[in-house]
């Protein structure tokens, strides 16, 4: 019983607070100012203050071939970055995420193509290169496609990327990176 009253009082509170903040049409010559202060709060509402700036990110080429022969067509596609910060609101970093499509370009029969990204390495803007936080490797059959979603680089705060490496079958490639 008492759970049900304190529940019906905390409701009625909550639709008059609701109810307070809507305009009054007697008002008429303060309606505008109204509107302003309502619009900057909807803008406010709608965009949260500890929302994490992020990024498109491009590659190019975002396609490569890759192996002695060529058998491998990577397209990379779907960058996302994401700024990463500690409780304090500190920037930590910057977490870039990507997906790998690989083709394989083998005739039937001829075996399947297996990509690991653990090999690739992304070139950042200070001179460093690092390896993926996290990844997830990839094999495509003969004549077909697969893919490989949740490879990430976790960059340190302030710097950029610059290229990524592409390692396969003692071949490689460099694909420009841009986050935007």
């Amino acid at each position: 019983m008492k759970k049900t009253i304190l529940t019906s009082a905390f409701a009625i509170a909550i639709a008059f607070t609701a109810c307070k903040n809507k305009t009054n049409p007697e008002n008429a010559d303060n309606s505008s100012t109204q509107q302003t202060e309502n619009n900057d709060a909807a803008s406010t509402s709608t965009t949260p203050a500890n929302e994490p700036k992020s990024y498109s990110v491009t590659f190019s080429p975002d396609t490569a071939y890759l192996g002695k022969n060529k058998e491998a067509f990577i397209r990379l596609k779907n960058g996302k970055a994401v700024e990463l910060s500690d409780a304090d609101g500190k920037i930590t970093g910057t977490e870039l995420s990507y997906e790998i499509e690989v083709t394989n370009k083998k005739k039937m029969g001829d075996g399947s193509v297996y990509v690991n990204p653990s090999q690739f390495r992304l070139a950042l803007d200070n001179g460093n290169n690092i390896t993926h936080d996290n990844y997830n490797s990839v094999s495509a059959d003969a004549e077909s496609t697969n893919s490989s979603v949740d490879n990430k680089f976790r960059l340190p705060a302030g710097s950029k990327p610059k290229s990524l490496n592409l390692f396969m079958d003692e071949t490689r490639v460099t694909v420009g990176v841009e986050m935007k």
